[in-house]
């Protein structure tokens, strides 16, 4: 049992996607002096994420030894946890500011399970188109698939999560893509979704739409008609004069500490609008850096499935970079004023022991579909680089 969960001898270690998790550290890293400097004490958020880091970093390296073929054949276990803890959150979780997304574990503490959907629900849908994937053309097949996958979804819809359903849509439409689907499925799909999204756009903008709770709408029109809702608009607005306070280098490099901040009187600067306290704290140069070490991992994620062992691999390591990917683009979006203002944390630098687990979780996967890479020649990694 051991050998077919940890598959050693099928592993090259000099394949080890280290570069992967320094990233994610040094993420880590940047986001604690800001959470140190933002935080009040009696939170101990700082204390919280050193915990969550140190446990990131542990669970990431015992997974990355866990053969992921072993692991993706509980595809289905995944896929059920993940419904049932979605379900007794829906029934039983509690309640911050209208939204009902964490369960209270005792001697754990509070658990946000959607946090876990994201890798729970990447081993479902690779293992589902790498079990069935001479059918991935078949359109039964990708209706079924779609209307499974739209079960957590709805789920953390309803919380009500946006942000994280819309992440989540991404990252599945992005392995569609890399799971090799036809174009002649691809073309049709995008040339009706398309005008469906234009309509829903106008839809969910009228009075009468009942898709959206009305908070929801509210941000939405507030980005189109900042004037007219001036509470919906405050946060963001004043993240933008906290973005242009931070200048070229930032407030921290010229001797400034948290009390000098502009954005630590922001509701969620250590989660959600972290991206914010960076670009003040840290200046344009120090939001560059952090854009460049995600750009980075999601580089190594895509670079590790391009040339993963197999089609399971690939859609693993793709999966993560999606989600990863588009996580990051909804939240610096949000917090410069791009999208409408929606709660979703910047991974491995915002505050949240779920969140950091949940992403160092997918670290390990992929540092384990690196670890059973390929080999390619030294021209064709000069190509691909």
């Amino acid at each position: 049992m051991l050998k077919k969960i940890f598959n050693i001898k099928e592993y090259n270690f000099r394949h080890y996607n280290i570069q992967a998790m320094l990233a994610a550290f040094l993420l880590g890293f940047i986001g604690l002096t800001i959470i140190k400097e933002v935080q009040k004490a009696e939170d101990m958020l700082y204390e919280k994420q050193i915990l969550g880091i140190v446990l990131g970093v542990v669970a990431a390296l015992v997974i990355s030894l866990v053969d992921y073929h072993f692991a993706c054949k509980f595809y289905i276990v995944c896929y059920l946890l993940n419904i049932g803890l979605l379900v007794i959150t829906r029934l039983i979780g509690h309640s911050y500011h209208d939204a009902k997304r964490w369960l209270d574990i005792p001697k754990i503490g509070r658990v946000q399970p959607s946090e876990f959907t994201k890798l729970l629900l990447i081993i479902f849908i690779a293992k589902l188109f790498d079990k069935y994937q001479k059918k991935i053309n078949k359109i039964y097949f990708l209706m079924i698939a779609c209307i499974v996958v739209a079960i957590p979804l709805v789920l953390i819809l309803e919380q009500p999560d946006l942000s994280t359903t819309l992440a989540l849509l991404a990252m599945f439409a992005g392995m569609m893509f890399l799971s090799g689907i036809s174009y002649k499925l691809i073309l049709p799909v995008v040339a009706v979704a398309v005008p469906v999204c234009a309509g829903l756009w106008w839809y969910i903008q009228q009075d009468f739409q009942k898709l959206l709770h009305p908070y929801q709408q509210n941000r939405i029109l507030a980005l189109k008609y900042p004037d007219l809702y001036p509470k919906e608009m405050w946060q963001q607005e004043n993240a933008a004069i906290a973005i242009r306070a931070g200048g070229l280098a930032g407030k921290f490099t010229s001797g400034g500490t948290g009390k000098s901040l502009v954005c630590r009187t922001l509701p969620a600067i250590e989660s959600d609008f972290i991206y914010t306290a960076v670009a003040e704290a840290y200046g344009f140069i120090g939001s560059c850096v952090v854009i460049g070490l995600m750009v980075f991992f999601i580089y190594r994620a895509f670079y590790v499935a391009f040339r993963a062992k197999d089609y399971l691999g690939m859609l693993l390591a793709g999966g993560i970079g999606c989600m990863v990917g588009f996580q990051t683009i909804i939240n610096i979006c949000v917090n410069t004023s791009l999208f409408p203002n929606t709660g979703i944390p910047f991974p491995f630098l915002s505050s949240g022991l779920s969140s950091l687990l949940g992403n160092y979780m997918m670290v390990g996967v992929l540092m384990n579909v690196s670890l059973q890479m390929k080999e390619r020649r030294k021209d064709e990694d000069e190509q691909f680089i």
